[in-house]
């Protein structure tokens, strides 16, 4: 057996400071430090087992602060972040079967000391008992010997290392019991340990290998080489013997602690699984599971997942037909799983094969009343059954065929609960609420059970957090939007693609060899480093941003020295022509399919704020303020006899600035339809509307931009290519000219602060820890955060509620248009051209309707036979 002595301040602030301080839960509870506290314990119990172990605490200073005032003095106070989770941490240890201790007066490190001098003793017959101590302070190597062992944290978190004697001699060059006597020359400003001036690491390790001890060191000062460091020996050898003292771990505090009663306890495994999931410690749960085994009934996560697994088991089940599906009673709800059909080993290219489903069936409000399974030959045959039914699914717009009553869906509820996680799988998001379903259920059943049962804790978090509205409302109706507009796609015009392609390709080969002869050499322009070197080295342009590897030759960068050299304009072109070439130009053929159409596929919980994208193809990145980016936008056409409408929001973002900041100066400019740019121009340069110039108007339409996406001024220094300083001036003017709009960010970073979190004017949130991070640089992308979570969500919030009342609007008046394409702040209709101009006065319409304020929203929309036509 051996005893494992764990120093839990020294892990503890370890963790916090090594972990981003942007870790919390989806309600902005910070849990950097619980979470690698909690990984550093899941490593320990994996590795080591269930065994005698005793977390040790710190209760004071007793003793070194009488002998040395400014022992530690340095130190500040504990990180308010880090105050906060320091009450979680003592139950953390207990949920794991480790027993705590604190004694009054005395450090960790000597409690620790004297409790490895009790185990000397303490083993079988009175022998020695085995230590490994777990700590961070490398004060603690004097503590090994032949029975005690160190095991120090590397680089990573949970990485290790265990000491013996001889890995401390390797390390340090000197035995365990020379470390005070190590400490005693070199010092240890983590503690304010003074030490002997000019004396570090490798000097004491040679002063001690070739004398001996400190005193003895302190003897031999005539035999050491260097008058600087003679003198340094000499004048401080009352500060090394000092120093000595305070590092030397004392070995004789009396314990209450009986290390013979003291058993390896098992892990509460209720209890730890509910504190993961609390802190919402989704990879230490993975790991700890892992070395647990999964939960059993024996075992449950909760009493409520113990009373829905029960409940659960209780319900009836069977395998059904799909057409059985349709005896269901008129007024059941249902939860919908399916399972892909699987592809066995040597099955035929092209084989039909079966789809399970699992159903599971409950009342119109009440606990589950039979589970069903069955199979299919495609999804949509089990959604067109359900009917009316109010189905709960995951991901619902993969099903192909969206519900007709989709009442939930736990992908889109998992997204607006936490809108910064990397995925939602569904096993996932079960198995972290610690959600069971009988044993006996086949796959796709279980998945239905759990799905039911995660849908009902969802709702009751909605509800919680004022997000039901959102969820019902906007969120669930948009899901079927999408996939028509998925189903819909877009035409493309093959052959003005082709020649376009074929236009660039000329283009992007002439303008390289154009390049090769500005540098005088060819090279490999993809490369940033070759790239670095012509441009950097052997031409002499401004070095802007050194990164890990040289120095950046991005966007930025060139865009900043564009004036040094011809060669930059044209390394410019070049890279707009090889990427539009690349992601569209030579793309977008290869994705048409068999209807002539391209069929982008739409991310609804993807970005933190809300917003929408696409991919395959990214329809979001088209650029429309480049000649070549117009040209690819007029390659999507309308179909034969008909016509696109596209609608695009006018300056959408200021205006919700202006109303959301309540700022009467932006809300006139708007009401007299003035141009916002010129008159921000007017206000940050100090001169009338007709001293603006296009380059004035173009830094003003930064700034205002900028002040939405919540950019500093080194960042909006970066853009401009202007010191920082005149950045920093032309911010604070324009908030001198717009007061409201700083009190609007001076409240939101303050509310985003105290709670954790900002939200949009619907509701949707964003967890904001950033905001209190002790980091300056983290706090500013903080605040950067909070303001453009305002601005940017409830742009996007406009924008889906916008798609849900123009979709209703078409349908009603049953018009045959339909609603193909949404791209930043712009939706695209395609329909017969009779109904061309209905369309366009219906969107205006819907669009202008989705939100009332003051300014009003505003639309401009067009009518044309392609995109850029509409435009």
């Amino acid at each position: 057996m051996t005893l494992l002595l764990i120093d839990g301040n020294s892990l503890a602030y370890r963790a916090f400071f090594a972990l981003p301080e942007s870790i919390a839960t989806s309600t902005g509870i910070p849990t950097n430090a619980i979470f690698g506290l909690a990984s550093m314990l899941v490593k320990v119990l994996t590795e080591y087992g269930e065994r005698p172990t005793v977390v040790v605490w710190d209760g004071g200073y007793t003793g070194r602060k009488e002998l040395y005032p400014q022992y530690k003095a340095q130190r500040s106070s504990r990180p308010d972040l880090l105050k906060e989770q320091w009450p979680n941490f003592e139950p953390l240890i207990e949920a794991f079967g480790y027993h705590n201790l604190r004694v009054e007066g005395y450090e960790a490190d000597d409690v620790i000391a004297s409790l490895a001098a009790l185990a000397k003793h303490a083993g079988p017959d009175g022998g020695p008992l085995p230590v490994v101590i777990l700590t961070g302070d490398r004060d603690a190597f004097q503590l090994v010997d032949e029975t005690t062992r160190i095991m120090a944290p590397g680089r990573g978190i949970t990485d290790t290392k265990l000491y013996d004697e001889q890995a401390v001699i390797d390390r340090y060059g000197i035995p365990p019991a020379l470390v005070p006597d190590f400490i005693g020359l070199k010092g240890d400003t983590s503690d304010n340990i003074p030490g002997v001036p000019g004396i570090g690491d490798k000097t004491a390790a040679e002063l001690l290998q070739r004398f001996g001890t400190l005193e003895q060191v302190l003897a031999s000062i005539d035999q050491i080489s260097g008058t600087k460091r003679k003198e340094n020996l000499v004048e401080h050898a009352d500060d090394a013997r000092l120093s000595k003292q305070l590092a030397t771990a004392k070995r004789d505090i009396p314990l209450e602690l009986d290390l013979h009663e003291l058993a390896a306890r098992a892990p509460d495994r209720s209890r730890l699984r509910e504190t993961f999931r609390r802190f919402e410690l989704r990879d230490p749960l993975r790991r700890l599971e892992e070395a647990l085994g999964s939960p059993d009934a024996a075992a449950p996560a909760s009493s409520s997942t113990a009373a829905a697994a029960a409940a659960a088991a209780a319900v009836p089940s069977r395998a059904v037909a799909v057409d059985e599906i349709a005896q269901l009673a008129a007024d059941a709800r249902v939860a919908l799983a399916l399972r892909a059909p699987e592809v066995p080993e040597g099955a035929l290219f092209g084989q039909e094969r079966e789809w399970r489903f699992g159903l599971a069936v409950s009342g119109p409000a009440g606990p589950l009343t039979e589970v069903l399974a069955g199979a299919c030959g495609d999804p949509a045959e089990v959604v067109a059954a359900l009917g009316a039914h109010p189905v709960s699914a995951h991901d619902a717009k993969s099903l192909g065929t969206v519900p007709a009553r989709l009442a939930h869906d736990t992908e889109i509820a998992a997204y607006l609960l936490e809108p910064a996680r990397r995925g939602y799988p569904l096993r996932e998001l079960v198995e972290e609420r610690g959600l069971a379903a009988p044993a006996e259920l086949e796959p796709a059943a279980a998945d239905a059970v759990l799905l039911d049962e995660l849908a009902g804790w969802q709702r009751e978090q909605l509800a919680q957090r004022g997000l039901t509205e959102l969820m019902d409302d906007v969120e669930l109706p948009l899901v079927r939007i999408l996939r028509e507009m998925e189903l819909a796609g877009l035409k493309l015009d093959t052959e003005r693609l082709a020649a376009i392609a074929a236009k660039v390709r000329a283009e992007a080969q002439a303008t390289e060899q154009e390049i090769f002869e500005l540098a005088g050499e060819e090279f490999t322009l993809a490369s940033p480093r070759q790239l670095e070197e012509i441009l950097f080295g052997k031409l002499g342009l401004s070095r802007k941003r050194r990164g890990k590897t040289g120095y950046s030759t991005d966007a930025r960068v060139l865009q900043a020295i564009r004036d040094e050299h011809p060669i930059v304009a044209r390394i410019e072109r070049w890279r707009e022509l090889t990427k539009l070439s690349a992601t569209y130009l030579e793309a977008l053929p290869q994705l048409i399919a068999a209807d002539g159409r391209v069929h982008t596929t739409f991310n609804q919980t993807a970005a933190a704020t809300g917003r929408l994208s696409s991919n395959s193809p990214n329809l979001q990145n088209i650029p429309i303020r480049t000649p070549l980016g117009r040209e690819i936008r007029a390659c999507f056409v309308a179909e034969p006899g008909n016509l696109l409408v596209s609608a695009d929001y006018s300056q959408v973002e200021l205006r919700l600035l202006a109303q959301i900041a309540g700022e009467d100066v932006l809300k006139e400019i708007f009401r007299r339809g003035a141009d916002v740019h010129t008159a921000t121009a007017m206000r940050v340069f100090g001169v009338e509307a007709d001293q603006i110039d296009s380059g004035m108007r173009s830094k003003a339409k930064m700034i205002n931009y900028g002040i939405v996406y919540g950019l500093s001024a080194y960042g909006m220094a970066d853009r401009l290519d202007i010191p920082q300083s005149e950045a920093d001036e032309f911010i604070q003017r324009y908030l001198d000219g717009f007061p409201a709009v700083k009190r609007f960010i001076e409240q939101t970073i303050a509310q985003g602060t105290e709670q954790g979190y900002v939200s949009t004017l619907f509701g949707r949130r964003r967890q904001v820890p950033e905001l209190r991070s002790r980091r300056y640089e983290m706090r500013k992308q903080g605040e950067r955060f909070a303001v453009n979570m305002v601005i940017q969500g409830t742009a996007a919030d406009i924008m889906k509620v916008a798609m849900v009342r123009a979709h209703a609007a078409l349908s009603t008046a049953g018009l045959r248009s339909r609603l193909i394409l949404q791209i930043h702040d712009e939706l695209l209709f395609e329909g017969p051209a009779a109904e061309a101009e209905q369309v366009r006065a219906l969107a205006i319409d819907a669009m202008e309707g989705a939100y009332a304020m003051d300014p009003p929203l505003a639309v401009e929309a067009g009518i044309g036979g392609d995109w850029l036509a509409a435009k």
